[in-house]
């Protein structure tokens, strides 16, 4: 019994309470507790025979004409299937691509299409009903994993909008996309002596380097095929392809590791070599044991020398937290303590006051609750915020029971924001979830966080008048606003000791002061979380943590 309750926990914390009734429901009516979820949504949201037959007579008003690349046939299938048939297929390699293109012509897009690929009878239909309205360089869809023997469609990918880093980190988008012809014919490089083992990733990054903005990349947040298998790409390969990209992009970098899983890199960027000052602000009121934990971590562990830890003193009472500072400042040279003289807590403030005071180029905000784990965690972060086009970096963040405390925010969550992966154990990581490689976000906590101090002014710091919530959330969308990029990193690790059994704040006061926040972070902020996280599939479910299937209509 206690192992079904535990189950029913860990189940309920992963999907929600939307799902597990849903699965009482089911064993109730039918004796299956475990809904379909895919197969729901495929029906909700993929078209019937009958609007199969309807897109056969459909007539696309720019008449878009298609180029499909293989590499073999026989590999591919779906293709006879397709409901648009605007479209030529010609087998070639990777070496043979630009001949191809160029003998082709009337061509709009070519659509390179990897082996072991079904395309759904809809795919092209599909792409050329996004193209009418979006006119675009290049494009990916989403997809799932095909078996050809049972006919069954399982395990989506749901991707994210173009994300540079996380590009980087894996080739999340795979071996299905489109370009158009136009494109490539201007800027032929982009296939001159490609990766012959890993074409899609080698075109995929060439084509950064050339891009003023990358994510004119377009993301269709459609299923338009299915995976048969896994191709055989080899790790050496593809770590060899972003090493010449970085290479191209006069990007230094000291090693490009393997990742926890397969398949995904960990690049370590070479550092200035002048080591600029980086400062620690912390903000404390009394909890000199955890604050103690956090400071004794950051000078026992940390690899990075040239710092400064400024500590905001506000509203303590306990004259061992003034004892204490004393202490701190004669045995750590690096250590100031400013008093802020404030009669209320105010988080945006005090972090403000604390950026004031701080003399390094780089910030760091940490929370006085934390203990570093990773010894070269500075390092992991300047790497990142050194490059011009980062604004933040951001940290994984465990309980102390190694659950996910914090592995980046999603805009929209419960009609705000939220933790990704909150509370899932490090014992249930997969290779789908995306805690373990560095990613693009929309948002990480002030927990722990990396800022450029010239760009943390350029914002106007945090907004005083998100005293407690929001706060930081609203900064990293700011910063958004600069074209600068949200970094989480979960190769920076700590632990942070808030407790998982919190109380909430139920004071009418508080109660108060939270519906006057809430109240200005939306309206500040309303289209951004009606639009969607970019960062974060609409095909998810924004009612839970952990990314899970919407089974509801989408569009």
């Amino acid at each position: 019994m206690k192992e079904k309750i535990k189950n029913f926990c860990h189940s309920l914390k992963r999907n929600g309470w939307k799902t597990e009734i849903r699965r009482i429901m089911n064993y109730i009516r039918f004796r299956k507790t475990v809904p379909d979820s895919y197969k729901e949504w495929q029906i909700l949201n993929e078209p019937s025979q009958k609007d199969l037959e309807m897109q056969k007579k459909y007539e696309s008003c720019l008449k878009i004409k298609f180029l499909v690349i293989v590499d073999d046939e026989k590999s591919i299938s779906g293709l006879q299937e397709q409901t648009y048939s605007h479209f030529t297929v010609k087998c070639a390699k990777s070496k043979e691509y630009e001949k191809i293109i160029q003998e082709e012509e009337n061509i709009d897009y070519v659509l390179f299409v990897g082996n072991h690929i079904h395309m759904y009878p809809f795919a092209l239909y599909n792409i050329v009903k996004y193209l009418e309205y979006n006119d675009c360089y290049a494009f990916y869809t989403d997809n799932d994993e095909y078996s050809e023997e049972k006919g069954k469609r399982e395990n989506p990918d749901f991707k994210p909008d173009f994300a540079y880093d996380t590009l980087l980190s894996k080739n999340y988008i795979g071996n299905f996309i489109g370009i158009k012809k136009n494109f490539l014919m201007k800027h032929t490089d982009i296939l001159k002596n490609i990766a012959q083992e890993d074409p899609f990733y080698d075109i995929l990054l060439r084509m950064t380097e050339i891009l003023s903005r990358p994510n004119q990349i377009f993301h269709i947040d459609q299923v338009l095929y299915g995976k048969k298998a896994e191709e055989n790409i080899q790790e050496d390969v593809q770590k060899r392809v972003i090493a010449e990209h970085l290479q191209r992009k006069h990007i230094l970098y000291e090693a490009i590791e393997n990742g926890k899983f397969p398949r995904q890199y960990h690049i370590v960027y070479s550092l200035k070599e002048e080591k600029p000052k980086v400062s620690i602000v912390i903000p404390n009121m009394d909890h000199i044991n955890d604050l103690k934990t956090t400071v004794e971590s950051i000078m026992n562990k940390s690899t990075y020398t040239n710092i400064e830890i400024v500590i905001v003193e506000n509203n303590s009472k306990n004259k061992e937290t003034f004892a204490y500072y004393e202490e701190l400042k004669k045995k750590y040279d690096c250590v100031h303590v400013e008093k802020l003289e404030i009669t209320y807590f105010n988080y945006s403030r005090i972090v403000n006051f604390g950026v004031e005071k701080a003399t390094g180029e780089y910030i760091i905000l940490l929370n006085n609750d934390v203990e570093i784990i990773t010894p070269n965690w500075i390092e992991e972060m300047l790497m990142y915020v050194e490059q011009k086009r980062v604004g933040i970096c951001g940290a994984r963040l465990y309980f102390p029971d190694r659950s996910i405390q914090h592995a980046g925010v999603t805009i929209g969550i419960r009609g705000l924001a939220g933790h990704r992966y909150h509370e899932l154990p490090e014992s249930a990581f997969t290779a789908k979830d995306a805690v373990s490689y560095v990613q693009d976000l929309s948002a990480v906590t002030a927990a722990c966080f990396m800022i450029a101090k010239e760009n943390y002014e350029k914002v106007l710091g945090f907004d005083e008048k998100l005293a407690v919530a929001f706060n930081d959330v609203d900064f990293c969308l700011k910063i958004l606003q600069e074209d600068l990029q949200i970094i989480y990193n979960p190769f920076v690790e700590l632990y942070h000791y808030e407790s998982k059994s919190r109380g909430q704040d139920d004071s009418e006061e508080k109660q108060k002061r939270f519906a006057g926040e809430y109240e200005l972070f939306v309206k500040r902020w309303c289209k951004e979380i009606q639009r969607g996280d970019r960062y974060f599939n609409i095909n998810y479910r924004l009612d839970t943590d952990i990314p899970t299937i919407n089974y509801n209509r989408i569009r």
